[in-house]
């Protein structure tokens, strides 16, 4: 029986990497052609997480940034419309090769890699407006701080850029006809990713993405407001990009008005997570009972809390009365379903909390891309992905323990994040470099049979089976 180990173990810097004189970091979206190791059919020792560091030299102030990953050489670039400084060259860089690629794309758009059509257009857009510029560069260079560090302290510098997108922001709506323009809904959505609960205190966390939520709420009916003036979001710009984003800002408030943050099944009072021990009490045993094989031997192992448990019950029973619901309507609803965007937002409150362990953050994480991967309205494509960017770039720098004791487990935890994530996305790097560390190596059918005494269905398979041919293909290239 496969048990995942004591995964508590961490390595974390001191500093931040983000912003020294000379930064350290080798990630393989840097270096796409790089030829990969092969995943299957060979054993591997074990490694410890992250797996890939390089040295990249500090621009001086005076340059101005390229924008654009390193494969789209013909992608538009201009200055900033704010005076060049290495602190916003780096916000942006972060903005343009970690965060856009995953999450700036249209609706229809179906490919690998980033959507370059709509970032020609989007981001002279945002550069050559002082206000949606310095809402982007408050948001992206937290987004940066937090991905290196994990630290929800903002830099004073990310903070005085927000103070300035704020001001601007005021004063532009007192022109009624900017009211509704699209720089309105960009600058007010990136003032909702970065909205801090007090400006005297300096120590602020991402509102959107570490669970307070007050000035949310306002920025959101603020997007609301717009898109009622413009006659609804079809009339939004950027061929519908602008829609995915006021979409998913107005999906977050609702399903997170539809869910109980003080049900103390999942969020103790005092803040504290609980852990069983054993004997465990009957009405526990016979909750993990019905649980898929893998995850009753995790439960069972003390490793979960309470509430983690609770919070595996509750998927459970949603995915239960899904099936159900399967087999009494017409497959082809599965829009109705929007549980899906509860449930994400559920994992995600999770994810704030102080105190999990790291098998309780990777198994979050899984139920996170499980629940998000049933959203076929791409409601909470926008946030889901632009959060996980920040939060799977952390995680790749802390101290990972991939043994043969949790390997079953950690084999579903990289297989979910692989057939629910883009290729070249954060999480998919994060599960690549799981599996790669594993003990044995085995072939993706065998994946996918160890991830089936977990949650998974038959939808996950035909996505992770899209992606195998483009990794294979990226693996040729390398070696050409």
């Amino acid at each position: 029986m496969d048990h995942p180990g004591d995964l508590d173990r961490r390595q974390s810097r001191t500093v931040n990497p983000l912003f020294p004189a000379h930064q350290q970091q080798e990630d393989e979206e840097q270096r796409p052609h790089q030829r990969r190791q092969d995943l299957h059919g060979q054993p591997a020792e074990q490694h410890r997480l992250p797996l890939h560091r390089r040295r990249i030299s500090r621009p001086s102030d005076s340059e101005v940034i390229r924008l654009g990953n390193p494969g789209a050489r013909d992608l538009s670039h201009s200055p900033f419309p704010l005076p060049g400084n290495s602190f916003v060259q780096r916000a942006i860089q972060f903005w343009v090769k970690q965060y856009s690629p995953a999450t700036v794309q249209r609706p229809h758009f179906v490919g690998q890699g980033p959507d370059l059509a709509l970032l020609r257009d989007y981001i002279p857009f945002l550069m050559n407006d002082r206000m949606t510029f310095s809402a982007l560069v408050a948001m992206s260079s937290f987004s940066a701080n937090i991905a290196a560090t994990g630290s929800r302290d903002a830099p004073s510098e990310s903070l005085r850029f927000y103070q300035s997108a704020v001001s601007l922001l005021r004063e532009r709506l007192t022109d009624e006809s900017q009211r509704s323009s699209d720089a309105i809904i960009v600058t007010l959505a990136n003032l909702c990713a970065f909205e801090p609960t007090d400006l005297r205190c300096l120590s602020l966390g991402l509102q959107a993405f570490s669970g307070n939520y007050d000035a949310v709420d306002m920025h959101t009916l603020g997007i609301k407001q717009v898109v009622a003036l413009r006659g609804g979001t079809s009339q939004l710009g950027f061929e519908g990009f602008l829609k995915t984003v006021a979409t998913a800002w107005q999906n977050f408030y609702a399903a997170r008005h539809s869910i109980s943050l003080t049900d103390r099944r999942f969020f103790p009072e005092d803040g504290k997570f609980t852990y069983p021990e054993h004997p465990f009490d009957p009405d526990l045993c016979d909750i993990i009972t019905r649980f898929r094989p893998g995850l009753t031997d995790i439960a069972l192992s003390g490793l979960l809390s309470h509430q983690i448990i609770n919070l595996i019950a509750h998927v459970n029973n949603w995915v239960q009365e899904v099936n159900a619901s399967l087999q009494e309507s017409d497959v082809y609803n599965l829009h109705e379903l929007s549980q899906s965007s509860r449930n994400v937002t559920l994992c995600g409150e999770f994810l704030h909390k102080p105190g999990l362990t790291m098998v309780e953050q990777l198994l979050v994480l899984a139920l996170t891309a499980f629940c998000y991967s049933t959203d076929t309205t791409r409601s909470m494509f926008y946030l889901t992905n632009a959060y996980l960017q920040i939060r799977c770039k952390h995680m790749r720098t802390l101290y990972i323990e991939v043994t043969g004791r949790n390997e079953a487990f950690m084999t579903w935890v990289a297989t979910m994040l692989l057939a629910t994530f883009e290729p070249a996305s954060q999480p998919w790097f994060l599960g690549l470099s799981i599996l790669r560390a594993r003990p044995t190596l085995r072939d993706w059918q065998a994946n996918v049979r160890i991830c089936e005494d977990y949650f998974w269905n038959d939808g996950l398979s035909l996505r992770l089976a899209s992606k195998l041919g483009y990794l294979r293909g990226t693996e040729r290239q390398g070696q050409g």
